[in-house]
């Protein structure tokens, strides 16, 4: 049962050790639940008429099959390529990780914008706006944020002393 559970765990260390375990977590279950929503909203696109549906439905159903594949291998235990794959998409840099899902996320939206449609790209797109969110990382804290915000038109950090300059009544700079 644990080695079941491992292919579903984030890897630890590496090179996205600086992300939050929840952050993880979250794209991981993200890319679960939108490769799942993504294949049924899939099926019911490509039972249609419209035969641009019907492509945009089954490249759903593939996308949804490969990021349910990516963020979780050990549904796929039957199919051994998987795992390496799997493994290499892990090891990959998190923006290259969400540039494969947002490229993933659009064709089915732009071939056919029926509902399910719809709610299939935007799955995808879920996943890869939280993995390009963990690839942005953490904002500064307080001090920087205050400190960037204090900053004049200079450029000059309003901190340093040497690079005060007054304003007039009309805004101009008054140099000493």
């Amino acid at each position: 049962m644990q080695a079941f559970m491992d292919g579903f765990k984030p890897a630890e260390g590496g090179p996205h050790s600086d992300v939050p375990w929840w952050m993880r977590y979250a794209g991981k279950g993200a890319g679960v639940v939108g490769g799942g929503l993504a294949v049924f909203f899939g099926l019911s696109a490509a039972v249609s008429i419209n035969p641009f549906c019907i492509v945009a439905g089954l490249w759903e159903i593939v996308a949804g099959i490969l990021v349910i594949s990516i963020e979780a291998p050990f549904c796929c235990v039957f199919l051994d390529f998987v795992q390496k794959f799997s493994t290499f998409m892990d090891v990959r840099p998190l923006w290259q990780k969400a540039a494969v899902y947002l490229g993933l996320s659009f064709p089915g939206i732009l071939l056919c914008t029926s509902f399910s449609s719809i709610v299939a790209s935007v799955a995808i797109f879920v996943c890869a706006v939280l993995f390009g969110m963990q690839f942005l990382g953490k904002k500064g804290n307080q001090a920087d944020m205050a400190a960037m915000a204090q900053q004049d038109e200079t450029g000059m950090n309003a901190a340093d002393d040497s690079a005060i300059l007054d304003k007039d009544q009309y805004g101009q700079m008054q140099y000493p």
